[in-house]
């Protein structure tokens, strides 16, 4: 079921949000094996399970109403129309970390519950068994920052890319910035079609990697 938006009031629809329960459910990098319990009974005990396409096409494996989003705000939509009294929010990884919590919170005065969820930054450094202890963790995802900087301070930074700062982009910045790193691309975490890709600069440049990625790049810490 995808859902289209209609013109609502959202100061009317504040009231029948009165008794309605909101969980916000990690539910990991993506595959089923890595979803907690705790995130699969709360959204069994749902009467619906609102997501994204990505994340809710992940979620076969749950039998109930559940209905597709292309914006945030269409989240809130369905909430405040009171025709659900227990909700689900599908949040793909941890939905602390760039999830959606903060635009609920700032958004929705009701009760929301929290459920965490393995985020594919952690998938991705026990796959290439690399401690993320005092790592630099970002996300490239629309934004414009400096990150070459933050790669020569950091001994490993963990970034999230898109389609537009993607692995590629990130390669050629990093060709250009002089310093010696190794980069590992991890693509479809968790999938059966997973694709975890290393090497230096020279190495990885030449190759096509997909937007959305988990990258991780080691500072070597010579300049090249």
């Amino acid at each position: 079921m995808e859902y289209c938006i209609t013109a609502s009031s959202r100061l009317a629809g504040e009231e029948n949000t009165m008794d309605t329960k909101v969980f916000i459910v990690g539910i990991g990098p993506g595959s089923q094996e890595y979803i907690l319990p705790r995130a699969v009974s709360a959204m069994e005990q749902s009467d619906v399970v609102i997501g994204f396409e990505r994340a809710v096409d992940s979620l076969n494996f749950i039998k109930k109403n559940k209905i597709k989003v292309k914006k945030l705000g269409q989240i809130l939509d369905i909430i405040e129309q009171g025709e659900y009294r227990n909700i689900s929010i599908a949040a793909s990884g941890d939905p602390l970390y760039y999830g959606i919590t903060e635009y609920l919170k700032k958004n929705y005065r009701g009760n929301i519950d929290i459920i965490p969820g393995i985020s594919s930054f952690q998938y991705m450094m026990a796959k290439i068994k690399l401690s993320w202890q005092g790592a630099f963790l970002g996300s490239l995802h629309g934004r414009e920052d400096d990150f070459s900087s933050i790669v020569k301070e950091n001994g490993v930074s963990i970034w999230f890319t898109d389609n537009v700062h993607s692995p590629d982009y990130m390669c050629r910045v990093l060709a250009d910035s002089s310093v010696d790193v190794k980069m590992y691309v991890g693509e479809n975490l968790s999938y059966e079609d997973e694709r975890i890709t290393w090497g230096n600069i020279d190495e990885m440049q030449d190759r096509k990697f997909s937007g959305l990625s988990v990258v991780v790049i080691e500072n070597r810490g010579e300049i090249l």
